[in-house]
């Protein structure tokens, strides 16, 4: 059974990664393991911020859960300073077989964002599927 990551960040943009995922996986061929990056710097945040910004993302990561529905489903807040960082190393840990996110461009250059570019220079070790923007959802 192949095992899909799907990191989030709120964005409309990343939501829209889901509709990709329904459309192209079929809930008995894979699990979904959707992941959540919360900011987590023991130097600038006190646990307490760190522990209540964990509790706020576990609603988010259910609410995308439900639309995956049929599917195996496991959701996960990872803490951590450098989201790319992260969510390479959750990938490896469940043993993922494909990460799928949309892109974040800001700028008028339209590059691939900062976690994007990440994953796809360090992720050797699994598909990474980029999706590019909905022309139609505003930046966030």
């Amino acid at each position: 059974m192949k095992k899909v990551l799907l990191p989030i960040d709120g964005s409309k943009r990343s939501i829209r990664t889901v509709r990709m995922v329904k459309r192209v996986c079929r809930p008995n061929e894979c699990e979904i393991y959707i992941a959540k990056v919360i900011g987590a710097q023991l130097y600038i945040n006190s646990m307490e911020e760190i522990k209540h910004r964990a509790d706020q993302a576990r609603p988010e990561l259910e609410e995308v859960a439900a639309m995956l529905e049929g599917f195996t489903v496991h959701t996960q807040v990872l803490l951590g300073s450098a989201p790319g960082v992260e969510i390479v190393e959750y990938a490896r840990e469940i043993e993922a077989d494909v990460i799928f996110m949309t892109r974040s461009t800001r700028g008028p250059i339209r590059k691939l964002g900062s976690v994007a570019n990440y994953l796809v220079k360090n992720a050797s070790f699994l598909d990474v599927f980029v999706m590019r923007e909905d022309p139609e959802t505003p930046e966030e």
